[in-house]
C-alpha cells in the first residue's frame, strides 16, 4: 500500500509540473494520460503482456533517462533513435510525454526481432528433422492461409486486433514467439454456412479464419 501511495505522488508531482503549454496541447489533442509501471533497475528483465489499448492514450516521464529506462526493463538494451518515434511532445522542463500504445508495441518489436535472431541452425535442422515448423515458418504459414489469433479470456479479439494497429502479419509473428516449434498441422477444407470452402488449421483451436 506504501508503495502504490509514493508511485501515486511521483506521478502526480510529473502532471503539476508540466507547462501550461503542454498541458493544453495534451488537452487539445484529446490525450489520455495514463500511468505506468515504476520504473525500477532489475537483475531479470519484465515479461510484456499484451493489454487494452486506447487511441491518444500517453505516459508522462519526468526525463530522458526515465522515459529510456521505461524500456530498458524489458529489453537489454535499445536504440534512442528507435524510442524517440514514440515521443509525443515534450515538457519545458524536460518531461516526454510519449504514445503508450507505440512504446509497447516498440517493445514487442524488439523482442521479437531479438527471439527471431536468437534461432540457430543447428536448432532449425532438428526442428525440420522431426518434421516440424519453426516458429517464423509456422507464422507464415498462418500469414499465407490469412488466420487470426484467438485472444485468452483477459483480451478480446477486438483488443488484440487494435493493439496491433490491425496489422495481422506483426500480430501473428508475436504470437508464433511463444514456442520455438510448431507441429506441422494439416490445412483442410470444410464448409460453412454459406456453403463456400474455407481452409482451417485441423487440431488447433486457438485460431480462426478471418
Amino acid at each position: 500500500m506504501e508503495n502504490n501511495t509514493m508511485q501515486y505522488s511521483e506521478e502526480l508531482e510529473k502532471l503539476e509540473k508540466l507547462d501550461l503549454e503542454t498541458w493544453l496541447y495534451l488537452y487539445l489533442t484529446k490525450a489520455k494520460i495514463k500511468k505506468h509501471l515504476k520504473i525500477e533497475n532489475l537483475s531479470k528483465k519484465r515479461e510484456f503482456s499484451i493489454g487494452k489499448t486506447q487511441k491518444n492514450e500517453v505516459y508522462i516521464f519526468k526525463n530522458y533517462d526515465e522515459y529510456r529506462n521505461f524500456f530498458l526493463m524489458y529489453l537489454d538494451d535499445v536504440e534512442n533513435e528507435l524510442i524517440d518515434l514514440a515521443i509525443y511532445t515534450r515538457g519545458n522542463k524536460g518531461q516526454i510525454v510519449a504514445l503508450r500504445g507505440l512504446c509497447e508495441r516498440i517493445i514487442i518489436k524488439v523482442k521479437n526481432f531479438k527471439f527471431y535472431q536468437s534461432i540457430t541452425e543447428k536448432q532449425i535442422e532438428k526442428i525440420h528433422e522431426k518434421g516440424n515448423l519453426t516458429s517464423l515458418e509456422f507464422a507464415q504459414l498462418c500469414i499465407n492461409n490469412n488466420l487470426c489469433v484467438i485472444s485468452d479470456k483477459s483480451l478480446t479479439q477486438e483488443d488484440r486486433c487494435n493493439f496491433f494497429d490491425r496489422n495481422c502479419q506483426e500480430c501473428l509473428l508475436e504470437n508464433a514467439t511463444h514456442r520455438l516449434e510448431y507441429e506441422n498441422p494439416a490445412l483442410e477444407q470444410r464448409e460453412n454456412s454459406t456453403n463456400s470452402p474455407k481452409r482451417v488449421l485441423n487440431n488447433r483451436n486457438n485460431f480462426i479464419k478471418k
